[in-house]
């Protein structure tokens, strides 16, 4: 009785230490923000522990629970996993989502075996875990895609102190490293007063756009587009100034020099249209006619008696017939052009025929007294062509009876 009684009081101090463990592991496991369960091979809840994630009045009622209940959609492969532990007598690690009412949560299981065919599951909830690392992934590549942009990017304090900026901004600048620290007062020093206004409107509205001359390190300045976002106070974080800044100077090149090729373009054009507005047409030996159409300003005047000039230069024009039958609206412009240029033709030995005057032409011409005395005139083109190719006493080459070089003056008189 006595080795009885020694055996009942090792077993009741045991069992007294066996419930200050389960105690303590209950005590333990209520303060661990995971999921902790036993199941078997087949994915049944044997034991679900109270814990953090887990009330008591859910653990329990947890035994008897099966996998896919607990889990969800994702019950199988968690059911793999436990499988796996039991087979190869080790750990194994399994992911799962469960959806609840605020939302799908992701959670990381870890599986370890025990002596009898059962494991105990432990599960974390990773869903902030994740987000993070999300978040931190999307931070370096914007972090990346800041720092490889084009265009100059800066954040300021609310003063104005320059703290971060990418290298195209550094390099716009001319300081590199020395930009930070830098205000924006002294980077855009020529619009100090504007700026000031800026700051304030983007820090009440929420953003500015406009355009501001960048200083640069050897006083040269760059014509910028600056878009300017006020970032608000958070997490102990002072408001501050976001500034985007894009240089001007190569899309204001690249304006003049289309605006140089296009008015390269239009003064070929001008000039071929010149060309073509006053052609000379040669009509016979020592003959040229030279119409024109449309207005007879000034340049088109000089471009006219300068072609007109060379042509009897070079080709010995003995008559040129000038026609302004497409010529409108003669004015005294016009008509003291059409004087001069009958002048000149008369200065280098060349007669000037004037054709198509019509009667409102010749109005004008008696309205302003207009001196036409030396100048030939006939009513249309075809009177004028012809008066310039008929046969006259004086002109060589011409058939007509006495005259130099025809048959009637080398033959003896009768």
């Amino acid at each position: 009785m006595t080795a009885i009684e020694r055996e009942n009081e090792a077993l009741r101090r045991r069992v007294a230490e066996l419930e200050r463990a389960e105690a303590r592991l209950e005590a333990i496991c209520s303060l661990m923000p995971a999921f902790i369960a036993f199941f078997d091979r087949d994915g049944v809840c044997l034991e679900l522990f109270t814990t953090l994630l887990t009330p008591p009045e859910v653990a329990r009622h947890g035994a008897g629970l099966t996998m896919t209940s607990v889990i969800g959609k994702d019950a199988e492969r968690c059911v793999d996993a436990i499988r796996k532990a039991l087979a190869e007598r080790r750990p194994t690690e399994a992911e799962y989502s469960i959806t609840w009412p605020q939302g799908e949560l992701l959670y990381h299981a870890l599986c370890r075996p025990l002596e009898d065919d059962t494991v105990i599951w432990v599960a974390r909830d990773i869903t902030a875990q994740r987000q993070l690392a999300l978040a931190q992934g999307e931070l370096r590549n914007f972090q990346a895609l800041v720092d490889s942009a084009p265009d100059g990017v800066c954040i300021a304090s609310k003063e104005g102190a320059v703290f971060h900026a990418n290298q195209a901004f550094r390099d716009m600048t001319g300081h590199g490293d020395g930009a930070l620290g830098k205000s924006l007062f002294d980077l855009y020093a020529e619009e100090q007063d504007r700026l000031s206004d800026i700051m304030q409107q983007c820090f009440e509205n929420g953003s500015w756009q406009g355009t501001l001359s960048l200083v640069q390190h050897d006083g040269r300045t760059l014509p910028c587009q600056v878009s300017m976002v006020a970032l608000a106070a958070e997490a102990g974080r002072p408001p501050a100034l976001a500034t985007i800044a894009r240089d001007l100077t190569p899309i204001y090149d690249a304006e003049h020099e289309r605006l140089a090729l296009q008015q390269q373009v239009i003064q070929a054009q001008q000039d071929a249209l010149r060309e073509l507005s006053t052609p000379l047409v040669p009509l016979a030996e020592g003959v040229v006619a030279m119409p024109l159409i449309g207005t007879l300003d000034r340049s088109r005047a000089q471009q006219a008696m300068e072609k007109l000039l060379d042509g009897i230069v070079q080709h010995q024009f003995h008559t040129a017939i000038l026609d302004v039958t497409g010529v409108k609206d003669v004015d005294a412009e016009s008509a003291d052009a059409l004087l001069r240029i009958a002048r000149a033709a008369r200065l280098l030995g060349a007669q000037l025929v004037l054709t198509g005057i019509g009667p409102d032409t010749a109005q004008t011409l008696v309205d302003l007294g207009v001196d036409l005395s030396g100048i030939t005139t006939r009513s249309t083109l075809q009177s004028g062509i012809a008066h310039a190719l008929a046969p006259r006493a004086g002109k060589p080459g011409q058939l007509q009876n006495g005259s130099p070089g025809s048959p009637a003056a080398r033959r003896p008189p009768a």
